[in-house]
């Protein structure tokens, strides 16, 4: 007897141990949780014991719920999050500037990480590694992203904004001047796809023309792979080994398998051709001995040039520098696609802001011998991309975890829940900030009463008042050492899109659609219908791979040749007339 009950107690044992292990997140954070100062914050009612208000914050930005919660509760304060556990939240200008500026003490919380390495990104990608690491692979990659660079890269941009627009006007062609009902959303991240394939690797996808390729096949399925808000989701942030059953893993280890074997061939291929460079350049033995300023720059020849490099400070291992293809395969076309596509709606809903705009971009010459420098100038150009990723910020907020207890400096006192006027925000290690880009980006304190419309003109004279940001004083790019490396990109290739497109086409919104923004990574769009009895409209044309069922993400709108209209600023034709 005595010896069963021994053997009882250590399975016993053994098995609480085993739980702990699984479920050890889980016990961190609710002790994190129990005694975090952020509890002593005002914060909204909790209407879900496990949920928090996360459901809310999921569709904040259709609800509009951050600016009611910041006039309510004042620009610094708490939500809930899993289990109850108290988050800090706030558009507070000094505290958002500490805790960007110390990337050291503010960390992307292991859950977001993760979430981004399962998305493609991998675990040693620049996005989701930290510290040391995260500075060696940003230093390493930083050439690939210069402006001398960028324009390197200008004619593949040229390119595809052309066969894109070749696209469109033989569809529009066969409408005979009538408006054609065409949803942007895939076409431009097919355009956007090709555009960084060939313009980071020298690769293919041919995604513009409807061939099939199993690359652009499998990041495709990584991102309609969208997962809802659900107990699953979040049980899956802090039990690790439910991530293991997860609903299409299977499909997903085979897209994400495609992917590293596609890496490596551009590896092996980049380096043969290197090899090949050496000889022909000169009796160079090595690497290093190759001239400096004569190396590739393109972003291949950089990861490839560091995997082959003698100095641990210069060098990226080959799982590393597989992550980073992946990684700005994906940054490289889904966000400037989603950038593209809230672009063109915002101007689709202020006729007035893209005759403005048309008429500017029609005064340069298709032939000008300089028109990169030409576009890179046009002030209306520019102040509508400024506002269009103002309003419509592809990442809408980001998080970062505290790795030590800290005093968050503010700008204007607030008051917490006990009535106690607060001049910093004390945080414990292992607590987490939610930084709200978008309503940052859209404060009425910062610009003004009509912070939430779409006004170009605006950019005449920006706020003083906002000086932070790795771009025209916003926080679409973030800022600090982790700021986005590719903004220069992505903002000449929009230029290129826009000017290409809108010189040519007429845009405006479908009567009835509303849209709405779900989140898969970035801010994508879907048709909501304004009756829920109403079906869905299915645009004329989703792409080269139209179905006919409709895309989860779409947004459709209404196109016509320029042409088409006897006066280039009459609207009146479009059903809707907006203005």
């Amino acid at each position: 007897m005595l010896c069963f009950d021994a053997h009882f107690l250590a399975c016993l044992a053994v098995g609480i141990l085993v739980v702990a292990y699984v479920l050890r997140n889980l016990i961190v954070l609710l002790a994190t949780q129990y005694v975090s100062p952020l509890k002593a914050l005002r914060s909204p009612p909790s209407p879900s014991f496990l949920f928090g208000n996360l459901r809310e914050m999921y569709q904040q930005e259709n609800t509009g719920l951050l600016f009611d919660w910041e006039d309510t509760y004042g620009h610094t304060y708490a939500y809930r999050g899993f289990l109850g556990g108290y988050r800090l939240i706030t558009t507070d200008l000094a505290a958002i500037t500490h805790i960007l500026a110390h990337p050291e003490r503010f960390q992307k919380p292991d859950f977001v990480r993760e979430s981004l390495a399962a998305m493609g990104a991998g675990s040693e990608s620049v996005l989701t590694t930290e510290s040391d690491v995260h500075a060696r692979q940003r230093r390493i990659l930083a050439p690939a992203f210069t402006a001398a660079h960028i324009r390197t890269l200008h004619p593949i941009f040229w390119d595809k904004a052309a066969e894109l627009l070749e696209r469109w006007t033989h569809l529009a062609n066969d409408q005979k001047g009538l408006c054609l009902s065409v949803d942007v959303l895939p076409w431009l991240s097919k355009a956007t796809l090709d555009a960084i394939g060939l313009a980071g690797f020298g690769y293919q996808f041919n995604a513009l023309s409807g061939k099939n390729d199993e690359l652009a096949d499998a990041y495709h399925l990584i991102f309609s792979t969208a997962r809802k808000l659900a107990v699953r989701t979040i049980l899956e942030t802090w039990i690790p080994l439910l991530r293991r059953f997860r609903p299409h893993s299977e499909v997903m280890d085979r897209a994400r398998a495609h992917l590293t074997r596609v890496g490596v061939e551009l590896i092996e291929e980049r380096k043969l051709t290197m090899a090949v460079e050496l000889n022909k350049d000169g009796p160079y033995q090595s690497l290093q001995e190759y001239p400096r300023q004569t190396r590739p720059r393109d972003l291949l020849s950089i990861l490839v040039q560091s995997n082959m490099a003698s100095f641990a400070s210069q060098r990226m291992t080959t799982p590393e520098v597989l992550c980073q293809i992946s990684t700005f395969l994906i940054a490289g076309y889904e966000t400037t696609a989603s950038a593209l596509t809230w672009c063109l709606y915002a101007l689709a809903h202020d006729h007035a802001a893209q005759h403005h705009l048309r008429a500017a971009l029609q005064a340069i010459p298709r032939d000008s011998p300089t028109l990169d420098d030409d576009i890179a100038k046009l002030e209306h150009l520019d102040w509508v991309v400024r506002e269009a990723l103002r309003l419509h910020a592809p990442v809408t907020w980001t998080m970062r975890v505290a790795m030590e207890v800290d005093d968050v400096p503010v700008d204007n006192p607030f008051t917490d829940r006990w009535g106690t006027v607060c001049n910093s925000v004390r945080v414990n290690k292992g607590d987490i900030i939610t930084v709200p880009i978008q309503a940052i980006n859209k404060s009425k304190r910062i610009w003004g009463e009509d912070a939430r419309s779409f006004r170009p003109e605006r950019w005449r004279n920006p706020p003083e008042s906002f000086k932070n940001g790795l771009w025209s004083n916003m926080l679409t790019f973030l800022g600090g050492s982790r700021g986005c490396i590719g903004y220069r990109f992505a903002l000449a290739e929009m230029k290129i899109f826009l000017y290409t497109l809108v010189r040519n086409f007429e845009f405006s919104a479908e009567k009835g659609v509303v849209i709405e923004k779900v989140f898969n990574i970035v801010a994508r769009p879907i048709v909501k219908p304004a009756n829920p009895t109403t079906a869905i409209p299915t645009p004329t044309n989703t792409g080269p791979t139209a179905t006919s069922a409709p895309p989860p993400n779409m947004m459709p709108l209404l196109i016509r040749p320029v042409e088409a209209f006897s006066d280039i600023g009459d609207a009146a034709d479009f059903p809707d007339g907006n203005q």
